[in-house]
């Protein structure tokens, strides 16, 4: 089995942290998001990352550093206008490498704490979607990929549902044996853009009348969907224990700094800072900053 790590998105939602950097390398409780996820895989096999020329640089600097060997594939884009989106680089990956094996599919911007053995035992041949119940229908409303299950089987799939049929939620974890394989590409053929999300796959694939399978993770492993400035805030309060995250040569004066996280050579005097994730070289003097995200170099000086 292969497992496969997509990375190769723009992260828009996380502009301007994300227009320089790629998303799966920002810190998380002082590590790279992606390591969160690679530390989790236990299998013999190489993982494959999936990423674009833009970021390249960027993450073989960084797999030059890692303790686990990777290979990396690069999706020939420089832009979100030109991404391939995740099935679109998961197809472009499988006919790359021309692979002829069960892959195991996680997305580069999730953090799974779950045991991975056990997701993977349970394959028995059938695509297999990792589930997580929410237990909430307003949390799920809009925001995720939802499931109806009866037993292990998958009799419906919704994506991002304005009114979800259960609280299953995936969580950006799959394994498809290879006779899928000719199925993803005939969806890309069909799909229109913006419906090619993983999840609008899965539906199509039970449309086709594919059977798959769901596991529910459950236990006290933690799952997170780093999407926007607040779910990568929640993630580094919960996985390091502090409400604000400071990086290397921070200098705070006079100042109030609440559920925030601040990169490397920053100065913040006299200012209130809430919700906000400020990026390295920034100079904040007399402001008040609530719920934004302040890009690299800025400076901002009032009265």
């Amino acid at each position: 089995m292969k497992p496969i790590i997509l990375a190769g998105g723009y992260a828009r939602r996380l502009w301007p942290l994300t227009l320089e950097r790629p998303k799966p390398l920002l810190p998380v409780a002082g590590r790279p998001i992606i390591e969160h996820l690679l530390d989790r895989l236990e299998l013999e096999e190489r993982p494959i990352i999936s990423i674009n020329r833009r970021f390249a640089p960027q993450f073989e600097c960084w797999a030059v550093n890692y303790h686990k060997d990777v290979e990396l594939v690069i999706e020939e884009t420089q832009s979100e206008k030109e991404k391939l989106g995740a099935v679109g680089g998961l197809a472009f990956l499988i006919r790359e490498l021309k692979l002829r094996e069960e892959i195991l599919v996680l997305a580069g911007d999730n953090i799974i704490e779950f045991d991975l053995k056990k997701f993977i035992a349970a394959y028995r041949g059938r695509p297999l979607l990792g589930l997580y119940d929410l237990d909430d229908r307003e949390k799920v409303r809009r925001r995720y990929g939802v499931a109806r299950v009866e037993g292990r089987k998958i009799v419906g799939f919704q994506e991002k549902p304005e009114e979800p049929p259960s609280t299953l939620v995936s969580i950006a974890c799959y394994i498809y044996p290879p006779e899928t394989f000719p199925l993803i590409e005939e969806f890309l053929s069909q799909a229109p853009k913006g419906k090619d999300a993983p999840g609008f796959l899965n539906r199509w694939l039970l449309e086709q009348g594919l059977e798959l399978e769901g596991f529910v993770f459950s236990g006290s492993g933690r799952w997170f969907d780093i999407g926007d400035r607040a779910s990568y805030i929640q993630a580094n309060i919960e996985l390091s224990g502090r409400e604000v995250h400071l990086g290397e040569d921070v200098t705070i004066v006079d100042s109030t700094i609440r559920r925030a996280i601040i990169f490397d050579d920053v100065r913040i005097e006299r200012s209130l800072i809430e919700g906000c994730v400020i990026d390295s070289g920034c100079d904040l003097c007399n402001v008040e900053l609530r719920d934004c995200l302040i890009g690299a170099g800025t400076r901002i000086s009032r009265g």
